[in-house]
């Protein structure tokens, strides 16, 4: 299967496989926001009162489409007790991560 996506992959435009990763990775990272609350067994009531913030705010953060900024990401994680860093992959395939 993964063959097969890689042909289709090739066989499109640059831009268009941009667009359509740049989306995929904001559904990702979205996602596991609510992710994160759930690993560490928290509602999002109790994200809320960690972040001095009320329930439905947190909702939209962990919801689909929205564009968080990096601030409110480190600010949503640190407040269930975890960290975040930054992975940055260059075009030669090596990376670097980053604390935040």
């Amino acid at each position: 299967m993964a063959n097969s996506l890689d042909k289709l992959l090739a066989a499109e435009k640059p831009e268009v496989v941009r667009r359509a990763q740049t989306k995929a990775d904001n559904i990702l990272l979205e996602i596991r926001l609510g992710e994160v609350r759930s690993l560490l067994q928290k509602t999002q009531k109790d994200m809320a009162e960690a972040m001095g913030i009320t329930q439905p705010t947190i909702a939209s953060m962990e919801k689909v489409g929205r564009d968080l900024k990096l601030s409110s990401i480190k600010r949503y994680v640190e407040s269930a007790g975890a960290k975040v860093r930054l992975d940055i992959e260059l075009p030669d395939g090596t990376r670097h991560a980053i604390p935040i």
